[in-house]
């Protein structure tokens, strides 16, 4: 499924002349820029257009047919007032009704996302500021299925910067204000930031980084100097990602609680019958308050107190999960480096070992990973492609563990300490270092039954 992206844009008469026409070359850029990153990275983009003033309407539905939407763009007209909060109830019933969540190559999702464009101020603020909340924190309230971010930008000296602001706080946002001519600088911006995205959506880390954003887009020839903006920019992708709220982070880890992928048995204060089957189970998730979520390897799954009510449920123990090689990959098995990974030293280097804390049957990068360097990350293990392989194998399929173990050991430290992969050459000589691929996955099928066109 692709992104879905809504342009809630303000054409009341005050944007007349070179406004509307500064809107429609910017409108153009935009859909110019998806489709390059379409091409490049297989990853697609549904626009509509909504618009609000002498017309409130939602002028072009979601859909990647760029040319279509492109003569949706060049037919806006400039006149009436500015109703604002009529705009965004239609953006949210676009949401809502075509609306729908993308999943990246690595299995991170990615809402949609409204971007309000407005060069003066509402005819009702106070609405304007309910429409918000609906998208911020009262978004199960009014049906949508998840919080949907705005990114606000506003031309001309009429602006109210005040409310664009808090647009942008209430639905972890954005917002920037600058000269019509400045328009198409910020769709430009937004059309990396998701180019940035597809990249980077295998690596939490870089996701998360304000340095490794600044540094793509300036290898993209987009120098933003206003560390306001570019902070603004990386708040919405991670909205759009799910992971502005520890609380929709299943990769969050709480400081005192074992890490993601611990194996654990019933410990000193255990009240809870037989949940456990009395046997071992993996530690998959952290929650605030001394609570973590245990999945049995007998199936269940519940959550236990650590630290919550001074109470310890829970006992670490070393007993790694094993599978056979003709099962499919389990929560609590060892894994290592597999013969289709490509994926540089995200694991701290050759020999490293992981621990499986969740899999996705039905996601393409399925299986999660904690390694000990403190990174997680998804990776492919299916019929065809094994990014990662299991360290403890059971049954007909059984090894000597210990000596595989003491051999990955042995080689982690020399990797160590012959400067291997990403660092430099001790010798004088060139930079060598590790090549990180991104997945290459095919574009997903068009929306419903609109072929894809190029904007003309």
């Amino acid at each position: 499924m692709p992104l879905d992206t809504v342009l809630c844009l303000d054409t009341s008469g005050s944007m007349a002349n070179k406004g509307i026409r500064e809107l429609k070359k910017a409108g153009t850029e935009f859909l110019l820029g998806i489709q390059q990153t379409a091409t490049q990275t297989g990853l697609r983009e549904n626009v509509a257009v909504v618009e609000f003033g002498k017309h409130t309407r939602i002028v072009r539905s979601l859909s990647d047919n760029y040319r279509l939407t492109k003569a949706a763009i060049d037919s806006l007209e400039a006149g009436g007032t500015t109703p604002m909060f009529e705009g965004l109830m239609e953006a949210m019933k676009e949401i809502i009704k075509n609306g729908g969540v993308l999943t990246l190559p690595g299995g991170r999702k990615m809402t949609p996302r409204i971007i309000l464009m407005t060069d003066g101020r509402p005819d009702d603020k106070d609405e304007v500021l309910k429409a918000a909340m609906s998208f911020g924190p009262l978004w199960r309230a009014v049906g949508l299925p998840h919080p949907i971010p705005i990114a606000c930008v506003g031309c001309g000296p009429d602006v109210d910067r005040e409310l664009l602001a808090t647009i942008a706080k209430v639905t972890n946002g954005m917002f920037i204000t600058g000269d019509i001519t400045q328009l198409g600088d910020f769709f430009r911006r937004q059309v990396l930031l998701i180019r940035f995205a597809a990249q980077f959506s295998h690596d939490m880390d870089k996701l998360r980084s304000l340095i490794a954003l600044r540094t793509f887009l300036a290898s993209m020839g987009e120098h933003v100097d206003d560390d306001e903006e570019l902070r603004g920019l990386l708040a919405l992708l991670l909205t759009m990602m799910m992971l502005s709220g520890d609380e929709d982070d299943d990769d969050l880890e709480v400081d005192g609680c074992p890490p993601l992928g611990t194996r654990v048995r019933r410990g000193r204060d255990w009240k809870w019958g037989n949940q456990d089957g009395n046997g071992v189970g993996t530690v998959v998730k952290h929650q605030r308050g001394g609570v973590i979520d245990v999945e049995w390897d007998q199936g269940n799954k519940n959550t236990y107190r650590h630290g919550a009510e001074d109470a310890r449920d829970l006992r670490v123990v070393d007993e790694p999960r094993k599978i056979s090689l003709n099962q499919g990959m389990k929560v609590g098995v060892r894994v290592v480096r597999g013969p289709s990974w490509e994926w540089g030293n995200q694991d701290g280097g050759r020999g490293s070992v992981g621990n499986v804390y969740k899999v996705d049957p039905g996601e393409t990068f399925n299986v999660h990973v904690r390694w000990p360097n403190g990174k997680k990350n998804h990776y492919r293990y299916t019929s065809g492609v094994k990014d990662i392989k299991p360290l403890d194998i059971s049954g007909d399929d059984d090894v000597d563990n210990d000596r595989l173990v003491r051999g990955l050991a042995a080689l982690a430290l020399l990797s160590a300490l012959t400067d291997d992969d990403d660092r430099p050459s001790s010798r004088g000589g060139a930079t060598s270092r590790a090549v990180v691929h991104r997945p290459r996955t095919p574009p997903p099928a068009p929306k419903k039954d609109e072929s894809s066109c190029s904007v003309m």
